[in-house]
């Protein structure tokens, strides 16, 4: 992590984003143990901005409170990722159908512009570094489909969602070779964004979603953290 410099933004929302961002790439592993001293020490940070940060991504549910101990990125299992993905197979179709209906042309621009920018990336980067970018440009397209719909509830259970969907991206998509080996999320995304059929698009990404879903199960139960029901980094040598 690095040290945070003088920002427009407020101390807490950059500390905020800042270990946000490094609990989604999975810098910060799940089940990780942190303690406000050694933040504050690698951010420059006082106690209080980081703590106003620590709450907000306690509610989100990225990470636990222990009392008289500190913190605790929260641990992924089979049980909670299979939970993530049946909300997300609910959620998800509808938030893109009620999303392509209604974003704007200029919307509808900017997403597909990331997603070009993306392809170029991935040529002069290597598998973790893309997979990153990936991560960002895909909840980016997400948060702008959620705010599109124009409804507040919508967008708020996408924020709560994003974050345990971004880590199980991260995992996958730089460990396990099953999962890049199936249709990358920035192909079919980018063609629903330029089809602009929102039917079309809910169902393609029903039928999508089902697919990882089943993927991901079957890439965690073959690793050897399944037996401890907690899932960790098993990070590929390629």
């Amino acid at each position: 992590m690095t040290t945070l410099t003088e920002s427009p933004v407020s101390l807490s929302e950059a500390a905020y984003q800042r270990i946000r961002d490094d609990i989604v790439a999975c810098r910060l592993a799940p089940g990780q143990y942190l303690t406000e001293k050694k933040l504050a020490a690698e951010m420059g940070l006082s106690t209080s901005p980081l703590r106003t940060a620590l709450a907000r991504l306690a509610n989100e549910g990225l990470i636990r409170t222990l009392p008289r101990k500190g913190y605790q990125v929260s641990p992924l299992s089979p049980k909670s990722i299979d939970d993530l993905f049946v909300v997300w197979e609910i959620v998800g179709p509808e938030l893109i159908r009620l999303g392509i209906a209604n974003a704007s042309d200029a919307q509808i621009a900017d997403a597909k512009l990331a997603f070009e920018e993306l392809d170029q990336l991935a040529h002069a980067q290597g598998v973790v570094e893309t997979a990153m970018q990936d991560i960002e440009v895909v909840n980016s397209t997400f948060t702008l489909l959620a705010e599109a719909t124009g409804n507040a509830y919508l967008v708020e259970l996408y924020q709560r969602l994003s974050g345990d969907m971004g880590r199980i991206r991260a995992l996958l998509l730089t460990s396990d070779s099953t999962i890049r080996s199936a249709e990358p999320a920035q192909h079919w995304i980018r063609n629903i964004l330029s089809e602009r059929d929102a039917d079309v698009a809910a169902a393609r990404a029903r039928s999508y979603l089902e697919d990882i879903h089943r993927r991901v199960l079957e890439a965690v139960v073959r690793w050897p953290s399944v037996m401890t029901s907690e899932v960790v980094i098993q990070r590929s040598q390629s």
